[in-house]
């Protein structure tokens, strides 16, 4: 509430600033605005079919994008500069070719026609055609150079109707809730002017946008068939050269070749393992019957004849073995390698004939051996064993020409499968491109047929009407901005020095500032309108500060009241010496004490005082001791002394500046205080308005001043006021 009180205290204070700054305001904007131009508005409303028109992909809308965000490139192709300077210059040349400096027509009114007409160099009136307004058009453009000598270049640029800033500032473009329909609105203080550049708007700015999206799909159109062509070629030479690479390295199926190349491989490891095992068994049994056989054994096996034939089966084993390695490689359709296989297994079987009936010649007797058993039988073993490791070893011999051939045909497929691949890679790269551009190039085709049929839905449902009727003026708004302007800087003004002003001016802002409580304040003297009650509103704030000072003062001890003050001329002495006469007037015992009349600031009777009586022996305790002390920025006080008033003091005027040395002389003075209630803060040279805070309304008591008193206690309903005369 006392913020409230505050801030109405502050506007009724600056009243007449807010009152005659925006009266001068308002009569300046008045001054300004009398001869005011009237603004003529006038609109059209086209169909586009963006949202809701159908398209020949099935569905509504212009297909190619985002209907919205065709709905705003329209709206952008309208508002573009491109747009507006061909408007700008058709607009130009209708005017010249139709105003007439006599009389208001549908293309400009005479005054400004007169006005326009006036500018325009004879250079450039020569370019108009009267017979054809496209034609005028043409002469135009060709003139116009961007230079700053160039009229129509500086007409463009500038001019009220003209300019291409302006014309734009002026445009307003709208979707109509979010329908297929724009309006387009423009404003302008000639109704011909504003009708014409919106008939001519909408001829330009149609044909603009058909050619930017017709032109626009007509070159990617261009731009898919080049690159289909190039991307087929590059796909023909590709596959082409594909088949020329499995042609050279006999590839029929790179994928069923490796898989029977890795099953063969499979396989022979298989068999290998197995005919080891068959050597290593054989090689034991062969070590075992020579054991039982004894010297028989190597008797045969001396024997030139059995050797030689040995040697003759083992070469026909591996004849063998081999001729049955490449049957299989060419799957027994070999006739010739048969007929050789079978030849051979002939040989084989006549030479293990000969070589057993050798055997049995070599020992032709019965004996036994030393276990018992017949040495034919184990002869018949032995060669049996001998035979099955010769071939075993002829076998495992062809196995590793197999394992020969089997690396040849890896260290064949291996570079050729990544070449394959790498191939196969880059065809399909090549072909998922062809066929992404074919797809585009399908796609540019329906769409430029699709904005064909959009272009054609674009449509002037409204097309612009002449405007008769002015808009309403907005002068009066202008004028109350200007007021309202006014009074609100000059309030903030005002306010901002309120905030930054370190005057203490009256209770609120000094509490604000010194954190200290007011006591009182005593007014300034009136020199004009209320000089006569001077003397009575003087008594008025001396009976409110005794009343606020005695309910502190108690019987039977000494009263003590310090007068304290940063500087001087605060009015210290005539605070204490009124003081004085009236509480002697009601009967107290009062005793004052003044700084160099009864002590000495610089007196070391004063600096080392502990008491009272040491300034005043023959003071009584009954006695009030009104000390008006020395100015504490240039001078000391004894905290005993301090300490002994019952009332602390600080004087100060309301209209001076609260320094940073009051400040802190303040804050030294309540560090010393023991009971820091006792300091007070009391305003001398106080406006009325600071002393009726304490003392209630002051005289006189007409009616304004009573209304006024009333309104700032905010007696909004209150009828009656006790101090009225």
């Amino acid at each position: 509430m006392d913020i409230f009180r505050y801030i109405v205290r502050f506007l009724y204070k600056i009243r007449w600033y807010l009152v005659i700054l925006p009266m001068i305001s308002l009569i300046i904007a008045w001054f300004l605005t009398r001869n005011m131009e009237r603004q003529y508005d006038a609109n059209t409303t086209i169909y586009t079919g963006m949202i809701t028109g159908y398209n020949l992909e099935g569905g509504s809308g212009i297909a190619g994008g985002n209907a919205q965000t065709n709905m705003q490139n329209l709206m952008l192709i309208i508002q573009s500069d491109n747009t507006i300077h061909e408007v700008s210059l058709r607009l130009f040349a209708r005017c010249m070719m139709y105003g007439n400096p006599k009389k208001d027509n549908n293309y400009i009114t005479a005054e400004h026609f007169r006005n326009l007409e006036a500018s325009v160099p004879a250079d450039v009136k020569a370019l108009i055609n009267h017979n054809s307004e496209n034609a005028t058009y043409a002469n135009l453009k060709a003139h116009e150079k961007a230079s700053q000598d160039n009229y129509l270049f500086g007409i463009l640029n500038s001019h009220q109707y003209f300019g291409i800033d302006n014309i734009t500032a002026q445009l307003k473009v709208l979707q109509i809730n979010n329908s297929d329909l724009i309006d387009i609105a423009y404003s302008a203080n000639d109704p011909g002017i504003t009708y014409n550049t919106l008939d001519i708007l909408n001829e330009v700015f149609t044909r603009q946008y058909q050619h930017l999206r017709y032109g626009e799909t007509h070159n990617v159109i261009k731009f898919f068939e080049r690159e289909v062509a190039r991307l087929y070629k590059q796909l023909t030479n590709s596959e082409n050269d594909l088949i020329r690479y499995n042609m050279k390295h006999g590839i029929i199926n790179y994928d069923e070749q490796t898989k029977q190349l890795t099953m063969l491989e499979s396989q022979q490891q298989i068999a290998v393992n197995e005919l080891r095992m068959n050597t290593v068994t054989t090689q034991a049994l062969i070590a075992y019957l020579k054991k039982q056989l004894g010297d028989r054994a190597q008797i045969i096996e001396s024997n030139k004849e059995f050797t030689s034939m040995v040697r003759d089966i083992s070469r026909l084993q591996s004849r063998i073995s081999n001729l049955r390695l490449m049957n299989s490689e060419n799957g027994g359709t070999d006739s010739e390698a048969q007929y050789e296989l079978a030849k051979a297994e002939r040989q084989l079987r006549e030479a293990t004939s000969q070589v057993r009936e050798l055997t049995r010649t070599i020992e032709r007797n019965t004996y036994n051996t030393d276990t018992g058993v017949k040495a034919s039988s184990l002869i018949d073993k032995w060669l049996d064993q001998m035979l099955l490791l010769e071939k075993t070893n002829a076998e495992i011999t062809a196995q590793d020409i197999m394992r020969q051939y089997l690396d040849e045909q890896y260290d064949k497929f291996s570079p050729i499968g990544a070449t394959l691949e790498r191939k196969n890679r880059h065809i399909t790269f090549i072909e998922g491109n062809y066929r992404e551009m074919l797809r585009a190039l399908n796609a540019a085709r329906l769409r430029q047929r699709n904005l064909q049929m959009s272009t054609a839905a674009l449509s002037i449902l409204n097309p612009p009407m002449f405007p008769l009727n002015a808009q309403s003026s907005n002068r009066m708004m202008i004028l109350l901005g200007a007021f309202m302007l006014t009074f609100f800087m000059t309030a903030i003004y005002f306010f901002i020095i309120e905030l930054l002003d370190r005057t203490l001016r009256d209770r609120m802002r000094s509490e604000r500032i010194t954190k200290i409580p007011v006591m009182g304040c005593f007014p300034k003297e009136s020199t004009l309108r209320y000089r006569r009650f001077n003397k009575t509103i003087s008594d008025m704030a001396l009976r409110q500060l005794s009343k606020a000072l005695l309910p502190h003062f108690q019987k039977g001890q000494q009263n003590v009241l310090n007068l304290l003050s940063t500087d001087a001329a605060n009015g210290k002495s005539y605070l204490a010496q009124e003081l004085e006469n009236y509480w002697v007037s009601i009967g107290l015992q009062v005793r004052r004490l003044t700084y160099d009349e009864d002590f000495l600031a610089e007196d070391s009777r004063y600096i080392m005082a502990k008491d009272v009586k040491d300034l005043c022996p023959d003071i009584q305790p009954n006695e009030i001791a009104i000390i008006e002390y020395p100015n504490l920025d240039d001078n000391s006080i004894s905290s005993t002394l301090l300490n002994m008033g019952t009332i602390n003091l600080m004087v100060t005027r309301a209209n001076r500046t609260w320094k940073d040395v009051d400040q802190k002389a303040l804050k030294e003075i309540q560090s010393r205080l023991t009971n820091p209630n006792t300091l007070f803060m009391y305003l001398t040279e106080a406006n009325r308005y600071a002393v009726e805070e304490f003392v209630g309304q002051l005289p006189p008591y007409t009616k304004f001043n009573n209304f006024v008193y009333r309104i700032s206690q905010l007696g909004l309903t209150a009828i009656e006021n006790s101090h009225a005369r």
